[in-house]
């Protein structure tokens, strides 16, 4: 679930939303050191991340490209984003023949393109599957707007209690608004059924 149920509309907007949510959990809601997002690429980098690829003889990941040139690795909640200097740094967890971009703390959890053709896997004790970075970010956004929607739920229900709204009564009121939904709804489609046999 995305905040709002809307979905970024590009990959831009989902790095830009994280970054959100990791500095709302920060600010508002006392977690301490969440995530820390590095600098952009800098052209002279952007330059060297070219080479690189000319060199492996294929381009990374695409939106793992564009995660770097918004910021040139992060940690975010325990899943590190290798900077670009980071790739394929020595890994336990991650077999011969693969370039670690990604860890998660605590775990053997690992993101590792094939250093033959760029394709990217998903190492979990070593055993891989074939794994999309952009899967990997919109998940990330929906597991950091959750834990934002979350944390401002608990605020608005401690500060009901103290108003003196009981839990029954909060209830009551979730049950009322789901009615409510529910008979916008049929009229809405009872609309649609009517406009249909007028054609």
């Amino acid at each position: 679930m995305f905040m709002n149920d809307e979905k970024p509309k590009n990959l831009q907007e989902c790095f830009e939303r994280i970054k959100k949510a990791c500095e709302t959990l920060e600010n508002e809601y006392g977690y301490s050191k969440y995530a820390k997002f590095n600098p952009p690429l800098t052209e002279k980098e952007i330059q060297e991340l070219e080479e690189y690829e000319s060199r492996l003889g294929f381009k990374l990941p695409e939106a793992y490209r564009e995660f770097l040139k918004f910021s040139n690795g992060a940690v975010i909640n325990g899943l590190e984003i290798y900077e670009l200097d980071m790739i394929g740094m020595p890994d336990d967890y991650v077999p011969d023949g693969y370039l670690a971009i990604s860890s998660t703390e605590m775990t053997s959890r690992r993101l590792a393109i094939s250093d033959e053709n760029g394709t990217l896997y998903l190492f979990w004790d070593l055993q891989p599957d074939t794994w999309d970075f952009e899967y990997e970010i919109m998940s990330l956004l929906e597991k950091c707007e959750n834990e934002v929607y979350d944390c401002k739920y608990e605020k608005e229900r401690e500060e009901r209690r103290k108003a003196g709204i009981t839990e029954e009564q909060e209830y009551e009121e979730i049950r009322e608004r789901i009615k409510a939904a529910q008979k916008k709804l049929a009229e809405k489609l009872k609309r649609i059924d009517e406009e249909k046999k007028q054609k």
